[in-house]
């Protein structure tokens, strides 16, 4: 299963949002997921860092490949709420995790539009590990249809 990491590249991140970014990227890489966009969860990467350019590649080649995405929305930015339509309009199950600390910026995380995107606020970062492990276990297909590639 190939999951979609994001977080703003372009945008505001959320005071939390860097450390919930790396505590999902580990607990899907635990959870046996093959992660897109890690450069996210990078410390060393900034927003900012790349031409608007070359994030739209990135995200057209990522998200086409992507079966799932794990969002985090504590931020300001038009990526990530693009990032949930594009995957849940097609029909690909999306994880918006938000600081509940401060309510999340955008419409989408807190009142997800599709069925399959769901919001989790956490108030503790201890929380994102197993909600990400919960929605791993809810989208892997049967272990008799599990497809290698």
């Amino acid at each position: 299963m190939k999951v979609y990491l994001g977080r703003p590249v372009s945008g505001e991140l959320g005071p939390r949002a860097l450390e919930a970014v790396q505590l999902a990227h580990r607990a899907l890489i635990d959870a046996g997921a093959d992660v897109l966009c890690e450069r996210v969860a990078d410390p060393e990467y900034r927003t900012g860092d790349d031409r608007p350019e070359l994030i739209a590649e990135m995200m057209r080649r990522e998200l086409l490949e992507a079966d799932a995405g794990c969002l985090e929305a504590s931020g300001r930015s038009t990526g990530v709420g693009f990032e949930a339509g594009w995957l849940s309009g097609r029909g690909r199950p999306v994880l918006l995790l938000y600081d509940a600390d401060a309510a999340p910026p955008s419409a989408v995380a807190r009142r997800p539009p599709f069925e399959q995107c769901v919001a989790f606020g956490y108030r503790d970062l201890m929380e994102i590990r197993p909600a990400v492990v919960e929605f791993c276990r809810s989208i892997a297909p049967p272990v008799g249809l599990r497809v290698k590639g």
